[in-house]
């Protein structure tokens, strides 16, 4: 049978939901599904106060939930079927638009990727500063140290033998 209820308790990978067409009845504990749960696995574990769609046994005792449902109150981020997002609650989000194939996101406190290499095939734009945490920026030393050594350096071959001046424009 087909219910629509609110969670109101959330245990692992299963939630109890409050049935208001049964006089707010609320249900035994029923399964969340997940995108993939055998070798690869996912986790997406839904808030209290969600409204639910469930199928479910005549008394309640066994079901799965089937999705979440927008209502009144949890509106649609967007109406356009080109745009796929995620919200998150802090204003954090991702999308992604399928007509200008633009992907974005923007996140409130950062990014972390672990990754032996990571390969960009295009153009790189950082409007920020560029930092390494170790002492080596890329294989040969860091920027500070290029920076070190371009801006210090003189030529002793010139000027009758004199060092001559540094470069007329320093990197920065």
């Amino acid at each position: 049978m087909l219910v629509f209820g609110e969670i109101v308790a959330i245990k692992g990978h299963q939630a109890k939901l409050r049935l208001p067409q049964d006089d707010n009845y609320e249900t035994d504990w029923f399964f969340i599904p997940q995108m993939c749960t055998v070798g690869d696995k996912s986790h997406n574990v839904y808030e209290i106060g969600t409204l639910v769609g469930a199928v479910t046994t005549e008394n309640f005792d066994d079901g799965c939930i089937i999705g979440a449902l927008y209502n009144d109150e949890d509106i649609c981020v967007t109406e356009d079927k080109n745009i796929k997002q995620i919200v998150f609650s802090d204003g954090s989000f991702i999308t992604y638009d399928k007509t200008s194939h633009n992907f974005s996101m923007e996140i409130k406190s950062g990014v972390n990727i672990k990754s032996p290499t990571t390969s960009i095939d295009g153009n790189l734009s950082v409007t920020g500063n560029i930092t390494s945490t170790g002492q080596v920026a890329d294989a040969k030393g860091s920027m500070q140290s290029m920076r070190d050594i371009y801006n210090g350096h003189t030529h002793g071959n010139g000027n009758n033998g004199a060092n001559t001046s540094g470069p007329n424009e320093g990197m920065n």
